[in-house]
């Protein structure tokens, strides 16, 4: 699988362009709500490290089942938000790169066979183990552009 390979580096990666963003962000604006009803820089970090688990699991499911089935992960409906402001940052942070070269690490041994599977999701008209890996990646990127723009935008282009 040629295609998965630049995506898993770019998945490696973000954990440390994640804790590199972070890192230079003053401390006192990443509890910031700057936009009402929606997430502060703290949120955004400390979401990427607490789906890791669901991501782990979704890999494993599309590993073990067949048919693969999924239910939707909904932040603030399926899933509280509230958690994420509580939990300490550096913690996530660092759980996050652990984690995250869990899910690596479970990628790298999926047996061909796996990523032919297509999976029931109500979510998505297509789901895949590749879709998946994809839309981590993009995932990844879309929080820490927020996190970025939360940071460095002005308010009145907020």
């Amino acid at each position: 699988m040629d295609a998965f390979k630049p995506i898993l580096n770019c998945l490696e990666q973000s954990p440390t362009i994640l804790k590199d963003l972070i890192d230079n962000i003053p401390r006192n604006m990443t509890k910031n709500q700057r936009i009402p009803g929606k997430w502060s820089i703290h949120e955004h970090a400390c979401h990427l490290a607490d789906v890791q688990f669901m991501l782990i699991k979704r890999f494993e499911i599309f590993r073990d089942q067949q048919p693969p089935e999924f239910n939707p992960y909904l932040p603030g409906n399926t899933v509280s938000d509230h958690h994420l402001m509580q939990m300490e940052l550096e913690y996530a942070l660092e759980q996050f790169s652990k984690t995250r070269e869990q899910l690596i690490d479970l990628v790298k041994t999926l047996e061909p066979s796996v990523w032919e599977k297509t999976a029931s999701h109500p979510e998505y008209s297509e789901y895949t183990p590749m879709i998946l890996l994809r839309h981590i990646l993009m995932h990844d990127h879309f929080h820490m552009y927020r996190i970025e723009q939360l940071w460095l935008t002005n308010d009145e282009y907020l």
